[in-house]
């Protein structure tokens, strides 16, 4: 099959992923639903008139306001960081100024802002306020209910990845290249023979020992990918190659998930180096400013390579991406871009 056509058609499959994954639909899915109760509660007779409409699109809007405001700040800032009383008190909070903000505006408002309808309230406050807190529970519950789903597939799946972290981001082939390195470093009795070693070693050790924790300091994964990225220094031509990792910032008691950058980082020199008659290139860059680490890889995408889109986004990227949703989710900002000769990645993660 012609490349070309190959790579259209990869990125066709990752186009109808991502439209059936979007949240978008998942949003207006539930609100649909929530605005069709909602018109049958409020439409003053057995017919649907323009009215009943108006009237429940305005209450509609303060309840996804208070919806809005639970999922994206009171549930990734107080209740996935374990500030469970500030949660909760937050939580009543919205409902009790959603009930409020709700009786005032057809109370009083509405004149203001549409006056020929003449609008009135129905309902007192302790009844909106059953309202705003039903729509809090049940819009929290399906939250965490896709939390915790995910959550149990990745833990269904962590042994498997495990052993697949050997494979796919110190694969054999890898290893195979180091050992052949450090065996041309030996015959040439080079004075860089142990650092190798000792880089290999260390790199190995961080996965075989590191990988099963929640969390580690973010020095440390640092620590590993700069040895990862002097492996790879060691088997190419810096006269054809460029390899640079620039890190900016102190990380300090910083932590971070292991191996969540790496799948980038290995992407970038699985790829990278491949099908370049030139001058190929990998450039890293990370920077830490206030407790946030702004990541980026770029790299060379040769013409002549033969490696579709799809693997090129497999699952490596695919599974970091479902990791970032679950361990940090409203906390980062992942951004890849694939153009014809280059692969960039940019991500924003604010860690804890």
């Amino acid at each position: 099959m012609d490349p070309f056509l190959k790579r259209k058609q990869s990125r066709s499959k990752l186009t109808d992923v991502m439209i059936f994954r979007n949240r978008w639909w998942q949003h207006l899915i539930f609100w649909g639903v929530a605005f069709t109760i909602l018109l049958n509660i409020f439409r003053s007779s057995g017919s649907l008139e323009k009215i009943d409409v108006i009237y429940t699109l305005i209450f509609a809007v303060p309840l996804a306001a208070v919806v809005y405001l639970n999922l994206y700040i009171g549930i990734p800032r107080l209740l996935r960081t374990e500030r469970y009383l500030f949660f909760a008190l937050a939580f009543l909070m919205l409902i009790a100024v959603g009930a409020f903000f709700l009786y005032q505006l057809f109370d009083s408002w509405i004149d203001l802002i549409l006056p020929g309808y003449y609008f009135i309230s129905y309902y007192s406050v302790p009844v909106l306020m059953l309202y705003t807190g039903s729509f809090l529970v049940l819009s929290t519950l399906l939250k965490l209910s896709r939390s915790w789903f995910l959550l149990l597939r990745v833990e269904r799946m962590t042994a498997g990845q495990r052993l697949q972290s050997l494979q796919s981001q110190i694969n054999p082939h890898f290893l195979l290249n180091s050992l052949q390195t450090i065996y041309a470093l030996s015959l040439e009795k080079s004075e860089r023979t142990p650092e190798v070693i000792l880089q290999l070693s260390e790199v190995l050790k961080y996965n075989l020992y590191d990988t099963d924790q929640s969390a580690i300091k973010l020095e440390k994964e640092l620590g590993m990918i700069s040895d990862y990225v002097d492996m790879y220094r060691h088997r190419v031509d810096p006269a054809l190659t460029e390899i640079k990792l620039e890190v900016k910032g102190d990380p300090d008691e910083l932590n971070i998930a292991p191996m969540l950058l790496i799948p980038f980082i290995e992407n970038a020199f699985k790829h990278g180096l491949r099908g370049n008659p030139g001058h190929a290139f990998i450039h890293i860059g990370m920077g830490i400013v206030d407790g946030k680490l702004k990541f980026e890889v770029r790299n060379s995408y040769g013409t002549n390579e033969e490696v579709d889109l799809e693997e090129t986004q497999g699952i490596g990227i695919d599974n970091t991406r479902q990791r970032l949703e679950l361990l940090y989710p409203g906390m980062h900002k992942l951004e890849i871009e694939d153009l014809s000769a280059t692969f960039s990645v940019k991500l924003n993660l604010e860690l804890k």
